[in-house]
């Protein structure tokens, strides 16, 4: 059935790599938007199970990851890093002001209940001219997949919650970040997934899609009937495309701290 947390993450990372309309390496690039020296601090908020260590490897960075999921923190730990890793909140974050040249909350600012707060708290941890990092989708990014989702929902007398990212796009989360860092600027990488199977696009919207939906979990008959509603409208599509293309454009919103907020 569904494949949350760690397993869901992981099945969505390989999704990205295998399917995507262009071949970018996505971390690369939001890690690129840092002018680095090398040896700097960064903080990475959220890490998940720590798929952007290696790119701050790449740059000679001291790394300290948090994350709220011990589920997460423990499959970081599984990776075998030298990164120091702790459990703790964006919106409290365990260390002193002017802690880190580079921080990222990549990925994980829509999840946060108060990102005001979680904003605030990057701003203090970060050095003078040190830079905050936000990685996130587009508002529009995976709508064709969300709208199927939640029309198959809604022929079971369900409804879909809002679009997971929606509350921290790259579109609604820069003024946000201007708040904060006002000199925050937002950078856009147009992408597609391209499904070539049912199978492939299954795939995805079980690793986490597919649970967004408001009241209750549904029930194993439910989710039997929205899994074969989703497939049955997938088959159509690519027996007359020959693929599902899926617009799943993603970007950053970089600042950085002048001492002057807002």
């Amino acid at each position: 059935m569904m494949q949350g947390g760690v397993h869901g993450l992981e099945a969505r990372i390989r999704a990205h790599r295998l399917y995507s309309e262009h071949s970018v390496d996505f971390y690369a690039w939001v890690v690129g938007h840092v002018p680095w020296k090398g040896g700097e601090s960064v903080l990475d908020v959220g890490c998940g199970s720590g798929a952007y260590f290696p790119y701050y490897r790449q740059k000679g960075a001291r790394v300290t990851a948090l994350d709220v999921s011990p589920r997460m923190i423990a499959a970081a730990r599984q990776r075998r890093v030298d990164e120091r890793l702790l459990l703790g909140a964006a919106t409290a974050l365990p260390f002193a002001d002017a802690s880190f040249d580079v921080v990222f909350a990549n990925h994980v600012l829509f999840f946060v209940e108060d990102v005001p707060a979680a904003l605030r708290e990057c701003h203090r941890v970060l050095r003078e001219g040190g830079y905050f990092v936000a990685a996130t989708n587009t508002a529009d990014s995976q709508r064709a997949l969300y709208d199927l989702h939640a029309a198959a929902l809604s022929a079971i007398g369900r409804r879909a919650r809002e679009m997971p990212h929606a509350r921290f796009s790259v579109e609604s989360g820069l003024p946000l970040v201007k708040a904060v860092f006002g000199n925050a600027r937002a950078h856009v990488l147009e992408n597609a997934f391209r499904f070539p199977s049912v199978d492939a696009a299954l795939a995805y919207y079980l690793s986490g899609p597919i649970d967004n939906v408001e009241g209750p979990p549904l029930t194993p008959a439910e989710w039997r009937a929205i899994t074969n509603h989703v497939s049955d409208a997938i088959r159509r599509i690519i027996a007359r495309e020959g693929f599902w293309r899926v617009p799943k454009s993603a970007g950053v919103i970089v600042g950085y701290k002048t001492g002057v907020t807002g």
